[in-house]
């Protein structure tokens, strides 16, 4: 697993310095949003490397076999859907049918007022996040027909 972890930041650490590199032709204040999160996600890829050599290996790697594929296949599934029906229906009204559907299938073993309140809490987000780039940041979304 260090191995991985290894490659995966230095690939990540590698990314990051080319976009850095590719940043430096944006203005001052458009620039400054791509460039606080290159050098956060370099950060974290650094940590991450330094971290391999400093954690102990408890011999435990990713077991395949026990590995379930059909939840994750179906989730991207119904985002790829959820990415076609987005200009027909609309981002506010897909995200809305579609989150909540997710939600329910990767969390179907919680039952009652438990799955009622997480997906009162994935559309309650979704509004919130539609809304707070709508009318503060006047950020246009997909309209289709129904919004």
């Amino acid at each position: 697993m260090k191995r991985a972890d290894r490659i995966s930041s230095l690939v990540i650490l590698g990314i990051c310095i080319y976009f850095f590199v590719e940043a430096r032709d944006f203005s001052p204040l458009s620039g400054l949003f791509p460039r606080v999160v290159i050098i956060l996600l370099g950060g974290l890829s650094l940590l991450l490397f330094i971290a391999t050599f400093l954690r102990r290996d408890n011999g435990e790697t990713f077991d395949s076999a026990s590995f379930r594929h059909v939840p994750s296949l179906l989730s991207l599934l119904l985002m790829i859907v959820w990415g076609l029906l987005i200009p027909v229906l609309g981002f506010l009204v897909t995200s809305l049918i579609f989150f909540p559907l997710i939600t329910v299938y990767l969390d179907r073993n919680t039952t009652g007022k438990k799955k009622l309140g997480r997906i009162a809490i994935v559309e309650g987000l979704t509004v919130t996040f539609y809304l707070f780039f709508t009318q503060v940041l006047y950020v246009p979304f997909p309209e289709g027909l129904l919004l």
